[in-house]
Order: structure tokens, then sequence, then C-alpha cells
């Protein structure tokens, strides 16, 4: 076992029953479950997947989930896959794996729930709520409540492109230990917003960490391979997943951290143009994007970097308005190393997509 972050759950004793929705999993058994979801009108019921991998031996309990967006493809994939694997049969602890959070929002291929709001700030939600509040609070009180620690895997918004990452709030106590455990190029220290399920984590003392890569409806092979590799490679960190006796083909590089990570966004409405890409470092002043406004005699705003940093997102939609986010920009300590490393990752992630994501072995990555 590599991290202590969770070692006084490893007793190596013979696991019990897992109970949750009124359902008693015994040790070394699966479980697909459904959670009843709040009642819309001449809808038929609506229930929220839920699967749960109670090991035969003692120790830490794992929530994973996805699609706190409707549109969010990349994340149900990636827990279909890592479920599907044949090492789940030696875990140690419990996980509880929700592949579709938002199913309204997936049925109506929207963000959205009903209300036209947003779940990701009804954080804890309330029973006496609109819809997104008492969904919030179903899965507060029932799933996260039950768990020693949280992974959300989520995309970038719809044309909003995202390099692999992981944002976590290194104030909780876990959450930079768990952070900088899974293989990808960057680690974003992030304050939880209000209204989050990472503010209600922060509340809890609950370490909680967000895996985003892609973007908002489409599959990324590359997004996928990253998930489905690392979530076991952090199980096995922790010590929830035996390990495979084999030295990896590539020993796995410490992620780079980044203190700063925000978007910048246009001052004027217009159509876009970068002059970067994914991966790209800046230099405080360089020239990032033209926004020329068709409408107004083609006239012309120049964005420029305001501080040296590397491209780690990119809104593709051609037409902004202002306000509209356009680039993301990440800065590093080790500016060198951390442009080398996205510069590959960007390459890896901007191959052709297929329509569909390759089929995963299952067995242990």
């Amino acid at each position: 076992m590599t991290l202590p972050l969770f070692q006084d759950r490893f007793t190596g004793k013979k696991n019990s029953s897992f109970r949750l929705l009124d359902v008693a999993v015994s040790p070394g058994e699966h479980a697909s479950l459904g959670l009843p979801l709040p009642e819309l009108m001449e809808y038929a019921p609506l229930y929220m997947p839920v699967k749960v991998m109670n090991g035969r031996t003692e120790g830490p309990v794992l929530l994973v989930f996805a699609t706190m967006r409707g549109d969010e493809f990349n994340g149900m994939e990636i827990i279909k896959r890592v479920t599907s694997l044949a090492a789940m049969d030696r875990l140690h602890g419990t996980i509880i794996a929700v592949p579709v959070l938002n199913v309204f929002g997936v049925l109506n291929r929207s963000p959205y729930v009903p209300g036209d709001a947003l779940l990701e700030n009804q954080f804890p939600g309330s029973p006496h709520g609109d819809y997104a509040q008492r969904l919030a609070h179903l899965f507060v009180e029932n799933l996260f409540k039950r768990c020693d620690f949280c992974l959300q895997v989520g995309s970038g918004h719809l044309n909003h492109r995202m390099l692999p990452h992981i944002y976590a709030d290194f104030s909780v106590r876990g959450n930079r230990e768990l952070a900088t455990h899974f293989p990808v190029s960057v680690v974003v220290n992030s304050d939880a917003d209000p209204g989050s399920l990472q503010a209600v984590a922060k509340a809890c003392g609950t370490p909680m960490v967000s895996y985003s890569a892609g973007e908002a409806m489409r599959f990324s092979k590359s997004a996928i391979r990253l998930g489905t590799r690392g979530i076991p490679h952090l199980l096995r960190e922790i010590g929830m997943l035996p390990g495979d006796g084999h030295e990896p083909e590539k020993p796995v590089a410490a992620p780079i951290v980044s203190e700063e990570n925000e978007w910048l966004f246009a001052d004027k409405s217009g159509i876009s143009r970068h002059e970067v890409a994914l991966g790209d470092r800046v230099a405080k002043g360089d020239l990032l994007a033209t926004i020329t406004d068709p409408l107004a005699g083609l006239q012309e705003v120049k964005v420029q970097a305001p501080y040296d940093g590397v491209v780690v997102g990119v809104n593709e939609m051609p037409l902004v308005y202002e306000g509209d986010c356009l680039l993301r920009l990440a800065t590093f300590e080790q500016m060198e190393e951390a442009a080398s490393a996205l510069q590959e990752l960007a390459r890896e992630s901007g191959a052709p997509e297929a329509a569909t994501p390759e089929p995963e072995a299952t067995s242990t990555p």
C-alpha cells in the first residue's frame, strides 16, 4: 500500500454486508440498484442507476459518479469499463458507482434538470425545494454520506475541449494526496464553489477529487482511455486493489500542480479565430485570439495573454458573445516541464475521434 490516507480501514478482516437503498450486498457480491428520483408529471418513474461492488475484505468506501450535466458522455463509459474489470473481484472495501447522476438530462441530451437549472450548484439541496434541490438532496443523503472519499468524472462544456486534468480543493485533508496519484499531467488546486458538491465535501471533511477531460456531447478516446487506466491506478495506490505484479511499460510520471488556472473571456462579440492550440505555452502579451465583428464593419479585437501560462482549455465555437469563455490558461512553477508534458498530451487528445469508443479489455490496465 502506498498511500496512508485510509490505512486504518485495511484490517485484513472479512468485509461485512453493505446496506444501501434497503438492499444488503454481501462480501464479494455486486448489485445493480435504482434510486427513485423526484416524480415528473406525465413521465414514467425515473431511477438513478447505482452499482455496488462490495469487496471480500474490509477497506474504505469510494463513491465514483459521472454525468453531473446530462450532456457528458465520457464519464459513463469510463465507469462502465472500470466496473467491468476482472481486477474488481479482488477489491478491498466497497465501490458505489453512479454512471448517470442527471438521468433527466441524459434522456433530453441537455445539461439541465427540470426548471432549466444546473445541478452542479444546487448542493446540498433540500427535500422541499425544486426538482434540482430535491435531486441534490437525494444524492447527498443516500449516496454521498455513505462514502469515505469521492471521485467525480466529467467533461468540458459543449464545444469546450479540455486537456485531461484533476482538480481538487487542497485545503481538504487528503485531496492533494489523492489528486497527485491519479496519472494525469495536470493537477489544479481549485477552491470549492458555493453550492457545489465539492463545498459539501469540504464542510464534511470528505476527500473529493474530479477528473475532467474532453468535451460534452462527444466521446473522446484519449479521455476515456486515460480515465479507465487512472481509476484502477489510484485504487492500487490507496490499497483497494492489489498490484498486478508487473512493472508498467512506461513509468507513471508525477503530475504537475497548477496553483492558478482560469478562463479568459471575450471582451467583444464576433467570430473568434484562435492563434494558439491546446498545450501551447504562451508568454505575457502573446496574441491568443482575434475576434472580428461581421456586423460592425469587421472591427477586430485582439486578445493577448495576461501572464505566462499553458493553454489547457479551448472554446472551439467560432461565434462568441461578450463574456463568453475563450481559452483557459494554467500557470506552473515548472513551466518548461509543464509545457513539454502538456504538448505531448495535447497531441494524443487531438487525434481524430471515433464516433464510438474503442472496446476495452476487461483485464487490469
